[in-house]
């Protein structure tokens, strides 16, 4: 298949939706160098007046991001009517993948690599906080892992690049994962939090190899749905204690403190690395260890 681009080579399709496709792809780098595997996110632009401007947004937010736990852009070009991004390409599959090969009633994955996973997560979205990024669709499908099991954050396509206290547009992201306010149809103010939330619920999914609202909701939930069971089994407090059963009582702490209903009481990122003597030490340590 011909992308446009002579120096790259397509040897599979990773993955495909309504944007188009994202295939694995042979990159030439030049004489006496071997071809680098990267991976092509090619979008079909359908009606270049309205998405033209959000693709041209995923590649500015990418474009500017370096980080050891965020997906590395490389370039983007545009060939017969597609958007082409270039990204190194993640060689183990995603934390979708971790948690659907955990074996039926046994709990999650073990404590080490919980850690290591959680530590991974948190350095990389407080990275993009920092830039002012908030990504807005965490979840295990968007979190890949490295040759030597690392995450990395991957997919800005509905990211926003502003204020806090900007109001965002309510009802983007994968339902499973939306915080409270960006559900309501009223719209609620998006912010840093609406992250933490995500990822409070994809911690929990480690944890356990479910979503704790899996259970009382089908793939075809209407927001309204999904609202009233996150209320019902959010409020007062979410139930973590299962976790509690197999690991040390503080991942369940932390759970309980990011999937909180109301955005003022949800802890923010910062907290995080102060609730625990023993993941302040990983936190910190790995925060200023790793290079650019």
């Amino acid at each position: 298949m011909n992308l446009g681009d002579p120096n790259l080579r397509v040897r599979a399709v990773l993955g495909q939706g309504t944007f188009g496709r994202v295939f694995l792809c042979h990159q030439n780098e030049g004489r006496n160098q071997p071809p680098r595997k990267v991976c092509v996110k090619r979008i079909i632009v359908r009606n270049p007046k309205t998405e033209l401007g959000l693709i041209k947004e995923e590649v500015y937010i990418i474009s500017q991001l370096r980080h050891p736990h965020i997906v590395e852009f490389l370039r983007s070009f545009c060939h017969a009517g597609t958007v082409n991004i270039v990204m190194e390409y993640v060689p183990n599959g995603t934390l979708r993948n971790v948690i659907e090969q955990l074996p039926p009633g046994t709990g999650g994955v073990g404590e080490e690599r919980l850690l290591s996973f959680f530590r991974d997560m948190v350095v990389g979205l407080e990275y993009l906080h920092i830039r002012c990024v908030i990504h807005r669709d965490i979840k295990p499908e968007n979190m890949l892992l490295s040759a030597n099991d690392r995450v990395k954050i991957a997919d800005f396509g509905i990211s926003n690049v502003h204020a806090p206290s900007s109001l965002a547009q309510a009802g983007l992201g994968t339902p499973m994962y939306m915080a409270p306010e960006a559900i309501c149809k009223s719209g609620g103010k998006v912010d840093f939090k609406s992250d933490v939330w995500s990822l409070g619920l994809v911690l929990y999914e480690l944890c356990l190899g479910r979503s704790p609202f899996a259970a009382l909701l089908d793939k075809n939930a209407t927001p309204g749905q999904l609202h009233a069971v996150v209320q019902a089994l959010v409020r007062p407090r979410l139930d973590c204690q299962l976790i509690r059963r197999h690991y040390d009582p503080v991942w369940a702490q932390i759970c309980e403190l990011m999937v909180v209903y109301e955005q003022e009481r949800r802890i923010c990122l910062p907290d995080i690395f102060h609730l625990n003597a023993r993941i302040t030490a990983v936190l910190y340590q790995h925060y200023f260890s790793y290079s650019y």
